[in-house]
């Protein structure tokens, strides 16, 4: 099924990409713009699977010694939560925002920005998928179901556990959803269904986070910070590559990562 999903994907960036070329542009993103953040991305990734790797692996004596009394505040009441089922619905949220964006391609507005738009949507998933994983391998927090006793000690042991801070399920829906929402916005500004888009924005990662907070793989602090973390990425990529800028700030390459600038 990915399969078909990566061939289908692939075809309409095909069928797009040289479209409009004449057209007047929304974005404007550079190859070096792209690359070094797919740069930084990687970077952050291979970050995070260090530190993992030197915390070593999940032992039973490190399950036994944890301990619920720990957990402070609105936190410490979905230790108990645990649901397969919810598990597996929070995953079609995930994969299905991942086709939502390419939409685009099929009007002709969309293909007119085809290149830009498909550049800073690798961009959002880049700047996402690195941060959070950079973040999961620093915190090594242990998810919810850890400390549930009547949880599998095999699920306990897996090396996922420990990577509970923040929800990458919900920072990727919200910032693809975020993303798509300002991409429509910027495409019909004049059009009414815009908030349409941006209230299906906001509620597809609050049903994925309720759905985390359930399925006993996340606490609440981790569901609030993916949501803001992934917002951001999502709103603000395209902001950053808008030719008619709507703001004071710019995001540029510099040596060794990414550079901003805030023009007063």
């Amino acid at each position: 099924m990915e399969n078909k999903i990566t061939f289908l994907l692939f075809l309409l960036i095909l069928f797009s990409w040289n479209n409009g070329i004449d057209a007047q542009k929304l974005y404007q993103v550079s190859n070096k713009e792209a690359g070094t953040t797919l740069g930084t991305s990687v970077m952050m990734i291979l970050g995070g699977e260090l530190i993992e790797h030197r915390r070593g692996d999940i032992t039973v004596a490190d399950i036994d010694n944890l301990n619920s009394s720990s957990i402070l505040g609105f936190d410490s009441k979905v230790v108990e939560n645990f649901s397969d089922q919810a598990s597996r619905t929070s995953d079609i949220f995930k994969d299905g925002i991942i086709v939502v964006p390419f939409s685009f391609f099929l009007s002709s507005r969309g293909r007119e920005n085809a290149r830009e738009i498909f550049l800073m949507y690798c961009e959002v998933g880049a700047i996402n998928f690195g941060l959070t994983r950079l973040v999961k391998g620093a915190t090594g927090r242990y998810r919810p179901y850890a400390y549930n006793p009547d949880v599998d000690l095999s699920l306990k042991l897996s090396p996922t556990t420990r990577r509970s801070f923040f929800s990458g399920h919900v920072s990727h829906v919200t910032s693809l959803s975020f993303f798509t929402a300002s991409i429509f916005e910027d495409l019909y500004p004049d059009s009414n269904m815009k908030y349409v888009v941006w209230t299906g924005a906001l509620a597809a990662p609050a049903i994925t986070a309720y759905l985390r907070v359930k399925a006993g793989r996340h606490f609440i602090s981790d569901v609030v910070v993916g949501y803001a973390v992934g917002g951001a990425i999502g709103y603000l990529v395209p902001r950053f590559h808008k030719t008619v800028k709507d703001h004071n700030i710019d995001i540029i390459g510099a040596e060794g990562g990414l550079g901003m600038i805030y023009t007063f």
